[in-house]
């Protein structure tokens, strides 16, 4: 407790002094699980990706979906992860399917199914606007939104989600932290999160080692500016549980990296792509001072967030 309370003094202190901007309030990291991510919002396959159907559901849930914002050939942003439609488009053409999303107009794709390749009882999933998403947010301050940029501007995000009054609740991403920053500058009241992860096949020594040299390189780039404009750093984990130390970065350099990130009132947030729903990595990513998750699993981590919870 006297450490936690220490954490906060420092973030309270950093926000003051800060750029332009603040970051978020910290709060007790057991109520803070409200901002893990769901990964496009329906995970592997849950709900049909980046649909507002799906997004509605992961509110519900109490967590924030990813969406992925592409913008149509005539202008729309859309959330939507692919670039064409082969993977989720059913009921047309494959020369359609190919398309690039940025070639078609929104009046083209408006109406394509985007649900039932996870079955029938989603045929009505139709992909929906950024500003259907946001509207859906404003006057909901609990609705957080991550926002992986994939073609429309962050200058187009900003001026939505501000129309609708939900610029606090958006959380820009990206593993460039200085497009974070500059996103910051178009939106000094918007979120903002880096991820980092090169996605090692195994936990080989030499592979950690060259996962840590990745990190830590963008790490000191950050600390340098005091990681003004930077709310959240997500840190891909590989899990290997054969082996002594499971993770890849390795158990100690993940503790001096949450310990760096907490010093500057900075929130660390994990994904582990390996063990994606084991509860007991997840408790033990949790105790290493992590303090929200991302996951493609939202029924195991609903449950998971329980369990911290109660404790």
């Amino acid at each position: 407790m006297k450490k936690m309370m220490m954490v906060m003094g420092v973030a309270a202190v950093f926000a003051a002094t800060a750029g332009q901007w603040s970051k978020p309030t910290w709060i007790p990291r057991e109520k803070g699980l409200y901002r893990s991510q769901i990964h496009r919002g329906g995970g592997k396959g849950s709900r049909p990706d980046n649909s507002l159907e799906t997004f509605l559901w992961c509110w519900g849930l109490g967590f924030a979906p990813e969406a992925d914002a592409r913008l149509t050939k005539d202008g729309v942003a859309i959330a939507m992860h692919d670039d064409n439609l082969r993977r989720i488009g059913r009921g047309i053409t494959p020369e359609f399917a190919s398309k690039k999303i940025k070639d078609l107009t929104w009046d083209e794709v408006r109406d394509v199914d985007t649900g039932s390749y996870l079955g029938d009882q989603y045929a009505t999933t139709r992909l929906a606007t950024m500003e259907a998403v946001f509207a859906a947010m404003k006057g909901r301050p609990e609705r957080l939104l991550y926002v992986d940029e994939k073609g429309a501007p962050p200058a187009l995000i900003a001026e939505l989600a501000e129309r609708f009054g939900v610029i606090e609740q958006t959380y820009y991403c990206s593993s460039n932290w200085r497009k974070v920053v500059e996103w910051r500058k178009i939106a000094p009241n918007g979120r903002s999160m880096v991820w980092l992860g090169n996605f090692p096949r195994n936990n080989d020594p030499e592979n950690v080692a060259k996962t840590e040299a990745f990190v830590q390189k963008r790490l000191d780039e950050m600390a340098e500016t005091g990681f003004d404009g930077i709310d959240q750093v997500q840190i891909h984990v590989r899990t290997d549980l054969s082996r002594p130390d499971p993770f890849c970065p390795s158990t100690p350099f993940l503790k001096r990296a949450i310990e760096l990130l907490h010093k500057h009132g900075v929130s660390a947030q994990t994904v582990t792509w390996t063990e994606g729903t084991n509860a007991d990595v997840h408790k033990r990513l949790w105790d290493l001072g992590f303090d929200h998750f991302t996951s493609d699993y939202p029924e195991f981590f609903m449950e998971f967030a329980k369990t911290i919870r109660a404790k």
